[in-house]
């Protein structure tokens, strides 16, 4: 009874479609009937219709969301799992964000936040249905709801993946600042004691980082650029350029394989023969030991101030 339009539009859309959507692949309203009645389609929310092969997974209520209310945008915590952010609550529902005095749904997964502080250029609509607000407004959107050093985690992110700059998030927030907001200006902080240089590539470099900074480190800077002699461009995770000190955060599994320790190994020794000092800081550096990391560090610090 499915036309192949109704399938590839259920293909396409993670098994979810709209009453609309499906009589304009070809199914009128006695073929939808026969369908449920038959179990190869399922109601969701109003005028929403999913198999119940397919799971109903994030994304497929997610479908079923904006199917049913095109005025809604998915944001928060569910945004930031469409964008494989980390740091990210886990509650298995649907935040979206919704105009004034809406009324989205009565399903208990869907959590709305009526605003009217959002406009087109702070969303997008992904070829499977799902409209989800931009990287920049969804890091903005999770100031609400994460702790510091994780919105900071979900920040450098943002802005690696997405390639963003510093005024590129600003932007998003400047709009909707007002004092009923004060999470925007708890984001807008968080950019402002940024490290200098390049957004960070894992949460390991954020909360070094951080620690480092509160411990009294001055002149720390992240994702430091330079040419190696022998070795060619390379990237440090955190550095101090004016005592030549580089940190490195190994949490990545290759560091631990053969060909990424020969590689490690190279960069460092030629980082040696400029006089530079490599530090690196594996997994069981975090955690309940990043105190005495820090201290091994600081105490790195002190020695080659003191040399140099």
């Amino acid at each position: 009874m499915f036309t192949a339009e109704s399938l590839d539009l259920l293909r396409t859309q993670h098994g979810v479609a709209s009453k609309a959507d499906l009589h304009r692949s070809g199914l009128s309203d006695r073929t939808l009937r026969s369908l449920v009645e038959a179990g190869n389609l399922v109601g969701v929310v109003k005028g929403v219709y999913r198999i119940p092969a397919v799971p109903f997974d994030d994304a497929a209520r997610c479908v079923a969301v904006c199917a049913a209310h095109p005025d809604v945008a998915v944001s928060g915590p569910t945004a930031g799992r469409l964008w494989g952010l980390r740091r990210l609550p886990r509650d298995g529902r649907v935040h979206v964000l919704a105009p004034p005095a809406s009324h989205p749904t009565i399903a208990p997964w869907v959590i709305p936040y009526r605003t009217a502080a959002f406009h087109p250029d702070d969303v997008l609509r992904r070829p499977d249905g799902i409209v989800v607000t931009s990287r920049a407004r969804t890091a903005l959107d999770l100031a609400r709801c994460v702790g510091a050093t994780d919105l900071l985690s979900i920040i450098e992110q943002v802005m690696r993946d997405g390639q963003l700059a510093d005024g590129d998030l600003r932007a998003v927030a400047i709009d909707w600042m007002s004092p009923q907001r004060p999470w925007i200006r708890r984001f807008l902080g968080l950019l402002d004691g940024r490290l200098r240089g390049g957004p960070a590539e894992s949460h390991g470099e954020v909360v070094l980082g951080d620690a480092l900074v509160a411990a009294g480190l001055v002149g720390l800077e992240r994702q430091y650029r330079i040419d190696l002699p022998g070795y060619g461009p390379a990237r440090f995770d955190l550095a101090v350029p004016s005592i030549r000190l580089a940190i490195e955060i190994d949490l990545h599994p290759t560091h631990a394989e053969s060909a990424g320790r020969d590689r490690d190994a190279a960069r460092d020794a030629a980082a040696g023969r400029i006089d530079w000092r490599v530090e690196r800081v594996l997994e069981a550096g975090f955690g309940p030991q990043l105190g005495a990391t820090t201290r091994r560090l600081m105490g790195v610090v002190r020695s080659l101030t003191t040399e140099r």
